[in-house]
């Protein structure tokens, strides 16, 4: 498989599966399941994160059992020549989680998370629609996640 960062392997591909399942496992345990030496993960991961392929290990958490029980996505219309400026104010929000520039009916796609229809509300008057530069707003609530992935399976290269 070829990206913009060059050949991504077989093996660096093992890895990036399973640290994706996993980012807490230790390298003699990645290196076991793929039959080669700790050292050449630890050098491989290195060079994924030197690449930018890697760009941080997380967790996974649901913020529904955290309290965050409302999910939101708010298309939003924007003066010409602006995205980088509401993108930079929109980027401040903690409750803003993503921003997509969008073609299409909107400019930019949000999504936002609250604990409550009324933090919902503070959010959405009080801190987005308040920024100058929006022309236009409309709020879709999410009434059930069906599926959310936070990575394309990847394949082994052809």
């Amino acid at each position: 498989m070829t990206t913009s960062h060059g050949v991504i392997d077989e093996i660096n591909l093992k890895i990036i599966n399973i640290l994706n399942k996993d980012s807490s496992l230790p390298f003699v345990e990645i290196a076991k399941q793929i039959g080669i030496s700790d050292a050449t993960v630890h050098i491989r991961v290195r060079r994924l994160i030197a690449a930018g392929i890697i760009k941080k290990f997380t967790i996974s958490l649901d913020n529904n059992k955290l309290g965050y029980d409302h999910l939101a996505f708010m298309g939003i219309n924007i003066e010409p020549g602006t995205a980088d400026e509401v993108t930079n104010s929109l980027s401040s929000i903690e409750e803003v989680l993503e921003i997509h520039e969008m073609h299409g009916r909107f400019d930019l796609l949000l999504k936002i998370r609250a604990k409550d229809l009324e933090e919902m509300r503070d959010i959405v008057v009080n801190k987005i629609r308040k920024l100058p530069r929006i022309i236009e707003t409309e709020l879709m609530t999410a009434l059930k996640t069906r599926k959310e992935d936070h990575m394309v399976p990847m394949d082994a290269a052809p």
